[in-house]
């Protein structure tokens, strides 16, 4: 099941990316027969014959599928749409200023209001991410719903749970615009919990292949998109770096077993950072032209605290109508400082 796994997500990616990355096929073919090369010489021509005969298949699919493309039904748009409305008003009404802005985007994906100074800032930084609805932000909410299932414990109702939470978030990525890093952190995290719920022993690197797989059969364009791309080459490259380690347990599903060993999670952020900066490097280099060498200490010293400035407008917008009015100014005056804190941090980088 492995091999067929690696050797569908190899095709189908090569697939997609042929065109646009130029790429020859023996790069496919040395990706696909390099790791098992003392295999009998029969079976390697067979899956020589296999995956150009599926190449073939797959064209013939794209093909047919630019012309029947999937879509969700219109009155989930509609949903979205309207609980979109109330979202955005409601940041609105509680979160004014700057701190306002930055909740609608990271929450809604809606960065019109932010200025051209602080997204150059967040880029110098090399924390733009932190704007891209991904991953970070589903671990936001996963973990902000997790409360309202408490009621399961047996493991009938925890499956039952994970489902009505799944459906939740995935609700969520079709409000912030459905782009394939929030659909990738979805479908990678309700395909990882369910596994950890039904006790299955899977390798952690077959779920975004598993997942890049279905967004490829989906959307034969989807793989040709920077969100695509930047996305499952960090996924890939953090789980590689976290591999046999708890903090992968943190990665897919957003909970681990708590670990006795001192200090054991104390170099997870960097080898989380290093990871992802240095496998979407030659993807960022090659779209942007280059990239923040100040990357590292961008997301250890001001990523978490505006995860602590995310984390703090959950009863601003839930108990705003009770709570008193200074409060929004109390969070505007805080996030202003973050980012004079950011932009003093950038300065003294800078001048080394």
């Amino acid at each position: 099941m492995s091999m067929v796994l690696r050797a569908l997500f190899f095709t189908c990616m090569f697939s997609a990316l042929h065109s646009s990355w130029g790429m020859d096929l023996n790069v496919l073919f040395g990706f696909l027969l390099f790791p098992r090369s003392w295999r009998r010489l029969w079976h390697d021509i067979a899956l020589i014959i296999a995956v150009a005969v599926l190449l073939g298949v797959l064209r013939l699919y794209s093909e047919w599928r630019y012309w029947y493309p999937l879509a969700l039904p219109e009155f989930v748009h509609s949903w979205t749409r309207y609980v979109g409305v109330l979202f955005f008003e409601r940041i609105s009404t509680f979160a004014s200023g700057d701190y306002g802005q930055f909740l609608k985007a990271v929450l809604l994906a809606d960065k019109s209001g932010l200025s051209d100074e602080i997204l150059l800032r967040f880029r110098n930084l090399g924390i733009s991410h932190v704007l891209a609805v991904s991953g970070f932000h589903i671990g936001f909410w996963v973990l902000l719903t997790r409360p309202l299932f408490l009621w399961a414990r047996r493991p009938k109702s925890r499956l039952l749970a994970h489902f009505v939470q799944f459906f939740l978030l995935f609700f969520y990525a079709q409000l912030v615009g459905a782009s394939p890093s929030v659909l990738r952190a979805v479908w990678m995290f309700g395909l990882a919990r369910l596994a950890a719920l039904r006790q299955w022993s899977i390798p952690s690197l077959h779920f975004p292949m598993l997942v890049a797989v279905g967004h490829y059969i989906v959307d034969p364009t989807a793989p040709q998109s920077l969100s695509f791309q930047l996305s499952y080459v960090a996924v890939f490259a953090i789980l590689l770096a976290l591999r046999k380690h708890k903090g992968e347990e943190l990665i897919l599903h957003y909970s681990y077993k708590r670990s006795r060993k001192k200090g054991s999670w104390f170099f997870v952020p960097i080898q989380i950072s290093l990871a992802a900066w240095s496998a979407t490097l030659p993807i960022v280099q090659l779209a942007f032209g280059g990239s923040s060498p100040y990357f590292l200490a961008g997301n250890l010293l001001v990523v978490p605290l505006i995860t602590v400035m995310i984390w703090a407008s959950v009863p601003l917008l839930t108990l705003g109508d009770v709570l008193p009015q200074e409060l929004g100014s109390g969070y505007e005056q805080l996030w202003l400082w973050l980012m004079r804190f950011a932009q003093e941090l950038l300065s003294v980088l800078q001048e080394l």
